[in-house]
């Protein structure tokens, strides 16, 4: 797909849209139009970003040994990606956590924001687990501002869910997503209960009866959904019968969502929360968690996101709980740019199996030795790794978002 292409397509579609539905019979005002129609743009972008290269921890296999005290089962390590590293700031905000501290977990896009409040809550429900306590019962509250959300946040929990099952673990953990949209059991037709039931994923609660009859472990829903459930009589069994001791993890996602009046009813709407559970026997400190992509520009707004979650959870948080991505730098390039014969050049090779000879031509151009039957996108890789133009550009994009056009310009 040529994005540049397909915007002036949607641009151009747009712009007939307009000659078309705003007419002018007289032939000089119609004209005056379409010429202002096309003096300038009635769009913008396409935008190009890329996501940084975050620097790298240990794998969790090695990092969940050292927190946990003891060798968990290789099911467990498995099933939550063991050999995978972790990012850093991912490895701080689980330690940050699994420590007592309530973390603002503020990086970018693509971060692997969900991994670091997601592994301390299972780190917790697994140390229950090996001590016997894992019976029914809200140990996470996670709640989203939107739906779409929630439901990317249950598919990753029954990968997990699905992964311990395939590889025998014994330990197993339940969740639940409850909203507008879940069955309240069986029979309830209006909510498609049918359709819910068939979709169920592995260790899923899927009806609102279930839920309160064996409460899940992890609990997802919304703003509107928790005063709701704070409310209904029904619903007590998620906070009452001695399970309010259970809780512990309150988890907001895209917390810059969480400001003005809409952030002064989150805050009374958690304190609410907090005073139910504790009226409920909760007598140990919360472990909070902020996750958001855009709430921080840099070191110099720790202080200030701190004091911002601190007030919206009403529990402390410190500048140095206010976790950042590090990102790797990305290496100087040679001197030497690729021309624009080049880059058809490779371009035109990626679906080769074997180098061309233009391939091979800019390689030693380049003065990059590649194997002929080398794989041919890491040939290509390799030959941008030492392009001028091509470091320029990850530069830009890992640094803004940028119209693409504007950036094709800097680079060119």
């Amino acid at each position: 797909m040529n994005p540049v292409k397909l915007a002036r397509q949607v641009e151009e579609r747009y712009r007939r849209y307009l000659e078309t539905t705003f007419y002018f019979k007289d032939p000089d005002l119609r004209k005056s139009f379409q010429e202002s129609l096309r003096s300038g743009r009635l769009s913008k972008g396409p935008f190009l970003e890329a996501t940084p290269i975050f620097r790298r921890g240990a794998p969790p296999s090695y990092f969940f040994r050292d927190l946990l005290g003891f060798e968990p089962e290789e099911g467990f390590l498995d099933a939550v990606q063991g050999e995978r590293p972790l990012y850093r700031h991912q490895e701080d905000a689980i330690r940050q956590v699994i420590d007592g501290h309530n973390v603002v977990v503020a990086t970018g896009t693509g971060s692997g924001k969900t991994e670091a409040f997601l592994y301390p809550i299972l780190l917790h429900l697994y140390r229950e687990f090996q001590a016997g306590e894992l019976c029914p019962g809200v140990r996470a509250l996670v709640l989203y501002p939107m739906n779409a959300l929630a439901n990317d946040q249950r598919e990753r929990l029954g990968e997990i869910s699905r992964r311990l099952a395939d590889r025998n673990s014994v330990f197993r953990f339940t969740f639940g997503q409850y909203i507008g949209e879940t069955p309240e059991d069986e029979s309830d037709s209006l909510r498609h209960a049918r359709d819910h039931i068939a979709r169920r994923l592995p260790d899923e609660l899927v009806l609102r009866s279930e839920m309160r009859r064996k409460p899940p472990h992890i609990l997802l829903t919304n703003y509107s959904m928790l005063e709701y459930l704070l409310l209904r009589p029904d619903d007590s069994p998620l906070f009452d019968d001695g399970r309010a001791k259970w809780w512990m993890f309150l988890v907001l996602d895209e917390v810059h969502q969480y400001r003005g009046s809409r952030g002064i009813e989150m805050a009374m709407l958690l304190r609410r929360v907090k005073q139910r559970l504790r009226e409920g026997g909760r007598d140990n400190p919360f472990r909070c968690i902020a996750t958001s992509a855009t709430l921080v520009g840099g070191e110099q707004d720790k202080s200030a996101v701190a004091r911002f979650a601190s007030d919206l959870f009403g529990e402390p948080f410190f500048d140095r709980t206010v976790l950042l991505g590090e990102v790797e730098t990305i290496p100087e390039s040679g001197t030497v740019s690729l021309s624009r014969e080049d880059y058809g050049s490779l371009s035109g090779a990626i679906e080769s199996t074997t180098v061309t000879h233009e391939i091979a031509a800019v390689a030693n151009r380049l003065e990059v030795a590649v194997s002929p039957r080398g794989e041919m996108t890491e040939v290509i890789g390799r030959l941008l790794q030492r392009d001028k133009r091509a470091t320029q550009l990850r530069r830009l994009v890992t640094t803004r978002p940028g119209e693409l056009e504007a950036i094709a310009d800097e680079v060119f």
